[in-house]
């Protein structure tokens, strides 16, 4: 019986790669101050998120006195309290001295199919004093991604979001996006530290098949793959079970040296929802 080993690989970068030759230049801005949204103008969630989407509203530099922040709140095929909750009310306070304060957005999850593009639309809508002015991301929109799939697809947005990654005794962090399908096309990205933080992080997919007996249970599988961008010696495939209700995937890997062809280590990964 082959003895699972343990795969460590350890890299050095070049000193001329950690150091600058020359300082880049500085740009210093003399304008007056701003308020703005500390985030990307175009965001997504998952509508079986339990955490709400924080958004931070700050100010370019502290201000003696509280600023008030008034914001509004519109969309696309959405509806408040039917699609998303805004727990955060307009306006919303920077207290004076500080640098933010921030809006939260929770999704609301159903059970119902929605193929429709839902959006929500916050825009900052003015600032006391109004001697501030309102700078770089003033509006967001975020997209509500669809939980709900027809009953013959495997629920892949369980799995979403952040994850544990255990292997034996070690249990590492990662986090899981839908595959190119989407969150009804049945496939799992898992991006983590599958063998340590001494080796680099690897992004795998994971094909879900539901079975015939119980739909909320079935097989998962990894299409043998490079395990580590940008190092072609050792390739990765797994084969194994998920079950919904338990929100545990289980898989039953092999890695490959390519050079020979043979197994470098066997084992089990078990990815579940944080």
């Amino acid at each position: 019986m082959r003895r699972p080993i343990s795969i460590v690989l350890m890299f050095l970068l070049p000193l001329s790669l950690l150091t600058c030759s020359q300082e880049a230049d500085r740009i210093v801005y003399n304008g007056p101050d701003f308020v703005f949204l500390d985030t990307k103008p175009q965001l997504s969630i998952y509508e079986n998120q339990k955490t709400p989407l924080v958004l931070p509203v700050k100010v370019s530099l502290a201000q003696k006195d509280n600023v008030n922040v008034s914001f509004e709140v519109t969309g696309t095929n959405v509806l408040p309290f039917s699609d998303y909750v805004v727990q955060t009310p307009s306006p919303v306070m920077i207290t004076r001295g500080q640098y933010s304060a921030s809006i939260s957005v929770l999704p609301v999850n159903n059970n119902v199919i929605q193929p429709e593009v839902r959006t929500i639309t916050i825009k900052i809508k003015s600032v006391d004093p109004s001697t501030l002015t309102v700078q770089v991301v003033s509006q967001v929109d975020i997209t509500i991604l669809d939980d709900d799939c027809l009953p013959t697809v495997p629920k892949v947005s369980i799995w979403t979001g952040s994850v544990n990654i255990q292997s034996g005794s070690s249990t590492a962090t990662g986090t899981a996006d839908a595959g190119a399908g989407g969150i009804c096309g049945g496939t799992l990205s898992v991006t983590g530290n599958f063998f340590g933080s001494s080796n680099p992080s690897s992004t795998m997919t994971i094909i879900l098949t539901q079975g015939t007996v119980t739909p909320t249970k079935g097989f998962a599988s990894v299409v043998r793959f490079q395990l580590f961008a940008g190092i072609t010696t050792y390739e990765y495939e797994a084969s194994g079970t998920y079950d919904e209700t338990g929100k545990i995937i289980t898989l039953n890997y092999t890695v490959y040296d390519t050079t020979n062809n043979s197994v470098v280590v066997t084992g089990t990964h078990i990815i579940t929802p944080q």
